[in-house]
């Protein structure tokens, strides 16, 4: 085994890991930031798209939720 398949292998191990973790995590409200976006003004109103980023400093787990306001 190479050094770099070695080195793959563990970062293989603590993405899995780090996956679990953020599972785990109940994302209190007051460690998770929201930040709000849009694609308003099309030219077709249906077209216009909402959507909130979320992030939870306690585990660095970030995702999105469409249609959020």
């Amino acid at each position: 085994m190479t050094k770099a398949e070695r080195l793959i292998g563990e970062i293989k191990k603590l993405e899995d890991e780090l996956d679990k973790h953020q599972n785990r995590c109940k994302h209190p409200k007051k460690h998770v930031t929201k930040t709000h976006g849009a694609s308003t003004g099309n030219y077709d109103p249906y077209e216009d798209r909402y959507w909130t980023d979320f992030n939870c400093s306690l585990c660095g787990k970030g995702w999105t939720e469409e249609g959020s306001k």
